[in-house]
């Protein structure tokens, strides 16, 4: 690359920006690992300082504080910069982290994670967006297998180390064991990022952002609580289900009238970014189903330990990072991308249907390969679709749009865990009675939650009729799946080719966007 085209893709220069893209990876596996490692240390927690009752919580208040503030995050990195936003969820992670870390009762756990949600919610979406404003489009590709390996390394590293320190050491490190992690991050990224970036006149929109957390906010609890907490007819769940409804209603109708939105609804007349979003909230839907319930098939299922059961997604992860790696030199190189959007859901659908294959006289190689598959195919779609949205977006509004992808891949996550776990609950009930009588139905709570790692699962998937039970009840999660990535390569279709930029600062959309 001549020095011309490197200055104008690279505005940082290129060794600044190797540096200053480290820390922004750092701050991403932070937040990644956040998500995976309490899972497995979970129960020792509980047994540690009490409150069975308030167990769910200890999730739930991480995973709505994490993406309640995900479009507050990127609406406001557009008006005060990623540096300085950046910074400040790195130091709310981290009091919150030290807040669980030293936590000496439940309330006092929740409260942390609650806080480390608020951090985390900004991590992610902000370090995607600051890549965004320091490498262009064309360029961004070669990148991007990095990227993907910060997801498909969390979703390895964190059950695994979660279920080692729980084994091993105190649950409090697993709280502990980020922190130089994120003062590296936060070094790295306060002192070397000066992105080019203008302030200008700002109006924030306090009652759009109060809309849209109280609709995300009730329609999640209705979600997590659901089938669970509350029956799904219960009147208070479909009062929260209506309060969603309402309340993200409103906010569509509010933000159409302002002159700075939280989401810009214009956005969504552009048809690549309204496909890509569609897209993105069904491949995480599907996604999670791989990395939330193959530990549990796998630990449960065929009986393996708690501590190798989060290992077991190491073929996915390096599936993806190969993909990934190849899907960006493809797109650095042609600057074609809708083939690989196109396939990436595809070959996706063909792993799932593998794992859909799976049965408790499974072995690790048909394991292996069925995670292989899905890997493949997840590395070639989810970063590119980060880089396209990016390109068809103009650079004032690339925070609230790369927020976006992560804002409708998260939550289309949480539905489709949630709906998961009530799927494999009810279904494990009956195998488990139609194989061992009704009274080992009553296990079924305690095998079906994909969080928990105890006794009580290890000694019932033990028989091998238990195992066949729950492999049964885990078989329409992974059937599930195929039918919406189908959708997602439906959507795929819908995206336009819009010719990769090479400079940081133009933008295809500048004019189209309002």
């Amino acid at each position: 690359m001549q020095g011309s085209s490197l200055s104008t893709a690279y505005p940082l220069g290129l060794r600044r920006t190797v540096v200053v893209f480290s820390g922004l990876m750092l701050g991403m596996l932070l937040a990644a690992v956040s998500q995976t490692i309490v899972a497995t240390a979970l129960p020792k927690i509980v047994a540690d300082l009490g409150g069975l009752d308030h167990y769910s919580w200890v999730v739930s208040a991480y995973l709505l504080a994490s993406t309640v503030t995900v479009p507050l995050y990127g609406k406001l990195s557009d008006i005060y910069g990623r540096r300085e936003l950046f910074a400040l969820a790195i130091c709310l992670f981290m009091i919150g982290s030290t807040v669980c870390g030293l936590a000496t009762g439940m309330g006092m756990l929740i409260a942390g994670r609650a806080v480390q949600g608020l951090g985390a919610g900004g991590l992610i979406p902000l370090a995607i967006a600051a890549i965004g404003d320091i490498i262009a489009p064309r360029e961004r590709g070669r990148w991007q297998a990095v990227t993907g390996a910060v997801f498909g390394v969390a979703s390895v590293v964190g059950p695994t180390l979660g279920g080692w320190i729980a084994d091993t050491a105190s649950w409090r490190w697993a709280f502990f064991v980020g922190m130089p992690f994120g003062l590296m991050a936060l070094a790295v990224v306060a002192v070397g990022f000066r992105g080019a970036f203008e302030r200008r006149p700002h109006e924030i929109d306090y009652v759009g952002a109060a809309l849209l957390v109280t609709g995300v906010t009730a329609g999640l609890l209705a979600c997590v609580w659901g089938g669970s907490k509350l029956a799904w007819t219960s009147p208070v769940e479909l009062g929260l289900f209506a309060l969603s409804l309402v309340t993200l209603v409103a906010f569509v109708a509010w933000e159409r009238q302002r002159a700075e939105p939280i989401i810009p609804v214009g956005l969504f007349r552009e048809r690549t970014f309204a496909a890509s979003q569609a897209a993105l909230f069904t491949v995480g839907a599907a996604m999670f189903g791989a990395i939330v319930y193959v530990p549990l098939f796998v630990q449960s299922a065929l009986g393996r330990s708690a501590t190798s059961s989060g290992a077991v997604l190491t073929p996915l992860m390096l599936g993806l990072v190969a993909a990934s790696a190849g899907a960006g030199q493809i797109v650095s190189r042609t600057g074609r991308y809708r083939a690989l959007l196109a396939a990436g859901p595809l070959v996706m659908a063909a792993g799932f249907g593998l794992l859909a294959g799976l049965g408790a006289r499974s072995t690790p190689g048909q394991v292996t390969l069925a995670l292989t598959v899905t890997g493949i195919g997840l590395g070639l779609c989810m970063q590119t679709y980060v880089v396209v949205v990016q390109n068809a977006v103009p650079r004032r509004l690339m925070g609230a749009a790369t927020a976006a992808t992560q804002f409708f891949r998260q939550i289309g996550a949480t539905i489709g865990v949630t709906i998961g776990g009530a799927v494999v609950s009810s279904r494990l009930a009956d195998e488990l009675a139609a194989r061992l009588g009704p009274k080992a139905a009553g296990a079924s709570s305690t095998l079906a939650a994909p969080r928990t790692g105890g006794h009580a699962e290890q000694a019932l998937a033990s028989a091998l009729p238990a195992r066949e039970a729950l492999a049964s009840a885990l078989h329409p999660v992974f059937v599930a799946g195929v039918p919406l990535l189908l959708v997602a390569f439906v959507c795929a279709l819908f995206v336009e080719h819009i010719e990769l930029r090479r400079t940081v600062g133009e933008s295809a959309a500048e004019a189209s966007v309002g």
